[in-house]
């Protein structure tokens, strides 16, 4: 998907190579596209996830994403709301706006997260 023509992005939060995945999900929300902008969203968490737990070190690692979750500071309810959220997303259920708005304030919860403690 290509970038909204204007409006407000937030992909300067993510590092060079990730956001094109950050104008995805601003592309499916400017579309209305709730269910893909959700799939998107889980991408973006899915990379701030996997780069947290490389905080860890390599050997010791969380390997459960709900722990490196917690480990970032995110509410356990919030985590489990997005993935409930996604899952609907993946077995192509209804997804309004509002659960994609959330999604991607939770994406943008997760990369401040992240990027405190980079």
């Amino acid at each position: 998907s290509s970038s909204p023509t204007s409006g407000v992005s937030f992909a300067e939060m993510w590092p060079e190579d990730e956001r094109h995945a950050v104008r995805r999900v601003e592309a499916e929300i400017a579309a209305g596209d709730w269910g893909g902008a959700v799939l998107a969203c889980d991408l973006l968490v899915a990379h701030v996830l996997a780069s947290g737990a490389s905080l860890a070190g390599t050997v010791e690692a969380p390997r459960d994403p709900a722990v490196v979750a917690m480990l970032l500071g995110l509410p356990g309810p919030r985590y489990l709301a997005f993935r409930t959220t996604v899952r609907a997303a993946r077995r192509k259920e209804e997804v309004g706006a509002r659960a994609a708005f959330d999604a991607y304030l939770f994406a943008l919860e997760a990369r401040r997260a992240r990027m405190d403690v980079e």
